[in-house]
């Protein structure tokens, strides 16, 4: 019976795995390098042993294990991502790096995919109302004789902005008021839109304005410089307000990504901070940082996609929760402190980098207007 089981190829080359036999050689030097061959993968480059010229078995197998290799690292970094909060950090810190799919480049993929459902779902939620204008009317009262805008109308100015529940983090209530009351204006025959309560029509009023105060009282550069902005931008979108609301939501939200690729280095700084007395390089939080940005990405991607069909809207719900403590989780894991450290620290975090994050959309904001 052992004959006839190593009479059979498939059998002969378990056995022969099993005994340590070498592996079949097709080279005696690497054919991407050069370099003589010491085992089935070039020990210079990187690259496996395989024949010069393949047949089209020969094609079909090193194709599938190429893939295999690469998805099965990926589908089990996923895995791991998913269920265990900190631990690829901690294997990578550990130098345990190549059974698992690099953090950088699953950062790449992960985030194009989560802005590409992003963004695709603003577009489509963008032509819905487009094909069914009756959809939105209920946001718009408009009076035939007088043209007033209500605070309903006004909030469609931020239609563009208001997809995503962050952007009304951005501007203060100040700022708000002051459209409502640009708004009640309209009554008075002030048919124009205004985003500030300056009410100065040309720059050349403001600045006679200013030239009048006591030096001290003037605004300084900055103020000056939103205030003129101001001004050109009432100018060019006095009588449309849909128009800027629209322009600035997309250039806010083309810019999201950037602010939060920004704000990862001070994600890992904040965890310096907090951790400042156990022995960790930056570098090592830097990690811990990607791979959480990766988790929420895929979460995310997750969470949008569920969204989309009802029946599974409680899927969607139990994923935001554990985006919300997956941070918890992963804090404990990977810095070994105990519970009540962990969550002193998790709150913490949240409320220092929230205060990183609201200054960052902040001039997020800033600069679209200045540029806008």
């Amino acid at each position: 019976m052992e004959e006839l089981d190593k009479s059979i190829p498939a059998a002969e080359g378990m056995v022969d795995a099993e005994q340590g036999a070498p592996s079949k050689r097709h080279n005696e030097a690497c054919l991407n390098c050069g370099t003589p061959l010491i085992d089935t993968f070039c020990h210079h480059c990187g690259q496996k042993d395989i024949p010069r010229r393949q047949t089209l078995g020969e094609l079909w197998t090193n194709f599938i294990s190429s893939f295999w290799s690469y998805e099965g690292k990926f589908f089990l970094t996923t895995r791991y991502l998913l269920t265990k909060p900190g631990f690829l950090a901690m294997e990578y810190n550990a130098g345990k790096r190549e059974s698992y799919y690099h953090p950088a480049r699953m950062y790449a993929f992960i985030s194009f995919v989560f802005f590409l459902i992003f963004f695709s779902l603003q577009d489509q939620e963008k032509q819905t109302v487009a094909v069914n204008p009756k959809a939105s009317q209920h946001n718009e009262k408009k009076d035939d004789n007088t043209g007033e805008v209500t605070a309903e109308k006004l909030d469609s100015l931020f239609t563009g902005m208001e997809q995503d529940s962050s952007l009304k983090k951005v501007f203060s209530k100040s700022w708000t008021d002051s459209l409502k009351s640009a708004a009640k204006k309209k009554k008075k025959g002030n048919g124009n839109f205004t985003l500030s309560k300056s009410e100065y029509k040309s720059i050349e009023a403001y600045d006679s304005a200013q030239n009048a105060l006591p030096e001290g009282k003037r605004h300084g550069w900055l103020l000056r410089r939103i205030s003129i902005r101001g001004i050109e931008l009432n100018k060019r979108y006095g009588n449309s307000e849909g128009s800027f609301g629209k322009e600035f939501g997309k250039a806010f939200m083309d810019n999201f990504s950037k602010v939060l690729f920004f704000l990862l280095p001070i994600f890992a700084l904040v965890l310096k901070l907090l951790y400042v007395r156990r022995n960790y390089f930056y570098s090592e939080h830097l990690v811990f940082s990607i791979y959480y940005y990766n988790f929420f990405y895929l979460a995310g991607s997750a969470q949008m996609l569920f969204n989309l069909v009802p029946a599974l809207d409680w899927v969607a719900v139990v994923i935001g929760f554990w985006i919300f403590f997956y941070l918890l989780f992963a804090m404990k894991r990977m810095y070994q402190q105990s519970w009540r450290k962990t969550i002193v620290k998790f709150f913490l975090f949240a409320g220092i980098f929230s205060f990183f994050a609201a200054i960052g959309f902040m001039i997020n904001a800033l600069v679209i207007l200045l540029i806008l």
